[in-house]
């Protein structure tokens, strides 16, 4: 029996050292703050969801920083700071929270920023998403640099600290969600003809905390209530078009 019980953490220990990869980067993945969640929509999910509009809030924060997490894990080592309980990320992220100023960031302030401090990634992330920036109203999926959430994080060491304990070579601070409807008259809202916009804003730091991209993600959605519906159409959907921008790093 205590043969077997030797065994089974053996297995168990090779199970999940065989899952990080020594030739890949790491990503620490950091939620938005509860604070920065904007949506005139939580009422509605709440009521067809049959819950209350506070654990809609948790619920979505959660489900896009799971899907945001496996969707990454194809082409990174992947640190979810959220659920680092054995590193006691809880604390940590706390500690980012309260080091974290927000400002909104502008695209000449970003293309400022970048002609000061010029990096090949930048450059390599620029080109791809110019590609899927919005060109027409047609368009179901965007990304846009101006007018981005920007993480102001005060402290100073602590891109030095987290990089250390992590082992991370990159920082991926979702820093604001949003939803927002159209169509919000009378008549349309109680035919339910409206349509809604799901939003994230994304920073990406090095480890030496300097921002390698800032910009914002939207996908068109319909008129969609239920929080199941919502995350299997819209936040795998949005995980899934960072994920393709994110691993542009590596090539």
């Amino acid at each position: 029996m205590r043969k077997l019980l030797i065994i089974c953490l053996l297995l168990s220990t090779f199970s999940v050292t065989a899952q990080l990869d020594s030739s890949r980067k790491s990503i620490l993945l950091i939620p938005y703050q509860q604070m920065m969640h904007f949506s005139d929509a939580d009422q509605d999910i709440a009521r067809y969801s049959k819950t209350n509009p506070n654990t809609v809030r948790q619920t979505l924060r959660n489900d896009l920083d799971i899907n945001i997490y496996h969707q990454l894990l194809a082409h990174f080592n992947v640190i979810s700071i959220m659920r680092s309980a054995t590193l006691n990320g809880e604390y940590d992220l706390n500690r980012i929270y309260a080091a974290t100023r927000y400002t909104l960031y502008r695209k000449t302030d970003q293309e400022n920023y970048h002609e000061a401090k010029p990096s090949g990634i930048t450059e390599k992330l620029k080109d791809f998403t110019k590609s899927i920036n919005r060109k027409n109203k047609e368009q179901t999926f965007w990304t846009n640099d101006s007018s981005v959430m920007l993480a102001d994080i005060g402290d100073k060491d602590l891109f030095p600290y987290l990089s250390k304990k992590y082992k991370c070579n990159y920082f991926l601070f979702i820093t604001q969600f949003e939803i927002t409807t159209s169509n919000k008259n009378t008549i349309e809202w109680l035919k339910q003809e409206y349509a809604r916009e799901f939003m994230i804003h994304y920073n990406l730091f090095d480890p030496s905390g300097h921002l390698l991209r800032a910009e914002t993600l939207t996908i068109k959605a319909s008129n969609e209530n239920k929080l199941d519906e919502i995350k299997s159409k819209y936040l795998i959907v949005l995980a899934q078009k960072l994920r393709d921008i994110i691993k542009v790093i590596n090539e």
